[in-house]
């Protein structure tokens, strides 16, 4: 009887660098591999928490995206969503290649996809993208992925903006991902079933009524649906409920008025529609484990 191989899980904890750096940022990694490297970390199946952006500049290299075979080439770009399973090609050696990896935590913390998700609706699809790009369209993302690899090492931790930094050079990034998905792929608009719809015009209202509202139920009436469906149809997609996102979308909110020092934590928890500064600091120390006053000492 054939065996059937396990799908591990790996979290974006696990892919490191293989000089053995830290990084600035938890939910972003940025590995690029030459030729003389050993064969990929992760030769079984297994899915993970981050997308991958994945660009090849020299050689090939072969994956397998939910069992299905994809062989990436020179100058070609592919966009894995998250919990897809992957398995990589052992046999890989003489390739080149780049990969940016971040949660959808860390990309809804940037702030970036929320203010323009029509430009990002493309990392909504539960399929991943294969796009070739020209050679020197290829050469100027290399450029930018390395210049955010350099940011993203945590060599000097003396620095006092080196996360603001970083961010805005992921923003950048961004925008360079976005223009060439629109320049290369085939369709003006990305195609959507059903779910995938429900899940963009969900995120697109969360980054309207976030601030105001946090009621699965506000978000489930405005779409149509029964709030079960919208918390199945999400977790389907993304691995985590509606309701996650919900939450995870407040603290992202709360982190970024916390950090203007202009703002005390009342009025934070005012402009957040908490009812007062109590239940306010009570949602944020359960989510992220410290307290607002405390986390705003560490920014």
């Amino acid at each position: 009887m054939r065996s059937i191989s396990p799908v591990y899980v790996h979290s974006i904890k696990d892919m490191n660098d293989n000089t053995g750096h830290s990084w600035h940022m938890e939910g972003l990694r940025v590995l690029i591999k030459k030729p003389e490297h050993a064969k990929p970390p992760f030769s079984h199946p297994f899915r993970t928490d981050s997308y991958w952006v994945l660009l090849v500049m020299d050689d090939s290299l072969t994956i397998q995206l939910n069992g299905e075979e994809h062989v990436v080439k020179k100058n070609d770009l592919l966009i894995i969503p998250p919990h897809m399973v992957r398995q990589s090609d052992g046999a890989a050696n003489n390739c080149k290649a780049a990969c940016v990896a971040f949660t959808p935590e860390f990309l809804l913390d940037t702030g970036l996809s929320q203010r323009h998700i029509e430009l990002f609706e493309f990392l909504l699809n539960s399929r991943s993208t294969h796009l070739h790009l020209d050679p020197d369209d290829a050469s100027r993302f290399m450029t930018m992925i390395a210049l955010l690899q350099e940011k993203n090492f945590a060599r000097d931790h003396h620095h006092p903006f080196s996360a603001d930094v970083v961010r805005h050079f992921f923003n950048v990034f961004q925008f360079e991902l976005a223009g060439l998905y629109h320049k290369y792929s085939n369709q003006k608009k990305a195609v959507h079933d059903h779910k995938e719809e429900i899940l963009w015009r969900f995120l697109g209202l969360l980054s309207k009524h976030i601030k105001s509202e946090r009621s699965l139920l506000f978000y489930a009436n405005r779409l149509y649906v029964t709030p079960k469906y919208l918390t199945q149809t999400v977790k389907k997609l993304t691995g985590k409920t509606a309701g996650k996102y919900i939450d995870d979308l407040v603290i992202v909110e709360a982190k970024s008025l916390l950090r203007d020092p202009s703002l005390t934590i009342a009025q934070v928890a005012d402009l957040l529609y908490f009812s007062d500064q109590f239940f306010f600091s009570k949602f944020f120390k359960r989510y992220t484990g410290t307290t607002p006053s405390d986390y705003r000492k560490g920014v």
